[in-house]
């Protein structure tokens, strides 16, 4: 007979690999923060579901490479090089990607920068340039493509990339912190605003995920702490998982989340960190 036992020695949860399908066949996506991490992630999830895609970031250089990795032209992937936090950059990539596409079904705001310091130091300059890409760039690319959507009446939806950070905090990234939970507020205001229009808004709040980002944070901690980076990295891993996130098991959240099957999550912050955060 089996004995199960719930405190044990184990390694790591394995990762899962679901079947993909066609979910989001001829629909058209922009995906920002696109050329890396999660939001190639998501890019290539929804690429691989049946869905035309914009990939924006910020390098051009990364753009290209990032479209050639993810199919090209031919696998209806475009590319558009944009700085979110310039407003009227932001409502040229939106045209220029509606364009494209021939509409627009949904959007991904998942461009974010962090920027650490002390909590009693950070300089104005960082707290405008946090909250103009992770805040202001969000809602201007959301804006524009609700209006198109609106106008099409294509009852679509928005998805938000937030951060666990915007619920619990962090005193090293205090800025970022509050960028993201401002995200969730205004996911959540959104989400009532565009109701009427069926069009949905959520957003999903990672843990600690195996990113270049997260290895960035892990440099500035070990800096300040005089931890090894390695060791830090190591301990930003999910007590859950025994593992790190890996950046395509939270895109599928999102993909879902874009789907019609998800109508009724409306306006959430969807905790998408193996339990870590219980709220």
């Amino acid at each position: 007979m089996t004995k199960f036992e719930t405190i044990q020695s184990r390694g790591p949860l394995p990762i899962r690999e679901p079947a993909i399908f066609p979910v989001h066949a001829g629909k058209r996506f922009i995906v920002t923060g696109a050329a890396g991490g999660l939001g190639k992630a998501i890019a290539n999830l929804l690429i691989g579901q049946g869905a035309k895609v914009v990939v924006v970031d910020l390098r051009q250089d990364a753009v290209d490479a990032a479209v050639t990795e993810l199919g090209g032209s031919t696998n209806n992937v475009f590319g558009y090089a944009l700085d979110v936090a310039d407003e009227a950059a932001s409502a040229q990539c939106a045209s220029k990607s509606i364009e494209w596409l021939g509409g627009l079904d949904g959007l991904v705001n998942c461009a974010g920068i962090v920027l650490h310091a002390d909590p009693l130091a950070i300089s104005r300059a960082d707290w405008t340039r946090q909250f103009e890409v992770n805040l202001f760039g969000a809602y201007d690319l959301a804006r524009l493509a609700a209006r198109q959507m609106i106008a099409d009446g294509v009852r679509g939806a928005i998805v938000n990339i937030a951060s666990e950070a915007g619920k619990k905090g962090h005193v090293d990234s205090m800025a970022y912190s509050a960028s993201k939970a401002a995200l969730i507020n205004l996911t959540r205001t959104l989400a009532e605003a565009l109701a009427p229009y069926d069009i949905n808004v959520n957003c999903v709040c990672p843990g600690g995920m195996a990113t270049p980002m997260l290895r960035e944070v892990a440099a500035v901690y070990s800096g300040l702490t005089q931890t090894p980076a390695d060791d830090v990295f190591a301990q930003m891993q999910s007590a859950t998982l025994g593992r790190h996130t890996e950046p395509r098991e939270v895109a599928r959240i999102v993909s879902f989340l874009l789907t019609d099957d998800a109508m009724m999550i409306r306006g959430q912050a969807v905790n998408a960190d193996a339990g870590d955060t219980p709220y």
